[in-house]
């Protein structure tokens, strides 16, 4: 059941970030050149979740040690996400381990860490340097249901 409901979401995911992914065209003499916009996201900040009503600090602890656990053993890491997503997500994991690390280590300073800013800043990271959204969406979901597995 739970694998049921990752695969809509990530399916769902991967529709959503097809129809977002922003072109524009520039109309140069009588020459059109496509040009693809890079929007850099805004990194979370703890209070962007300071509404999110949770019993946290237990569970701030357990998201804590799993970051610190991410950022020290990468290859057991990558196992987690296989497990979770698939040998895709982990090989991406791994390419993309070191932007991973640099979006997590500052959450790591918040009092308390909901599982979604762990979604929101590893998505946010991948896509500011040019992952595809659905490669930058499949990896931080790994990550997020990864987590889970903690708590």
């Amino acid at each position: 059941m739970k694998k049921r409901l990752v695969a809509t979401l990530m399916a769902g995911i991967m529709c959503f970030s097809t129809f977002a992914t922003g072109i524009s065209t520039v109309h140069a003499a009588e020459t059109e050149i496509a040009v693809n916009i890079v929007e850099q996201l805004p990194m979370p900040k703890e209070n962007d979740y300071a509404n999110v009503p949770s019993e946290r600090n237990l569970a701030t602890k357990l998201i804590k040690e799993a970051i610190e656990f991410i950022i020290k053993h990468g290859d057991e890491a990558a196992k987690v996400i296989e497990k979770v997503a698939g040998k895709t997500a982990a090989k991406n994991f791994l390419k993309y381990f070191d932007k991973i690390c640099d979006a997590l280590e500052p959450l790591l300073e918040w009092t308390e860490i909901p599982a979604q800013a762990v979604y929101d800043a590893v998505y946010r990271a991948l896509k500011n340097t040019g992952v595809s959204s659905a490669v930058a969406a499949n990896i931080a979901l790994a990550i997020k249901e990864g987590l889970s597995w903690f708590i």
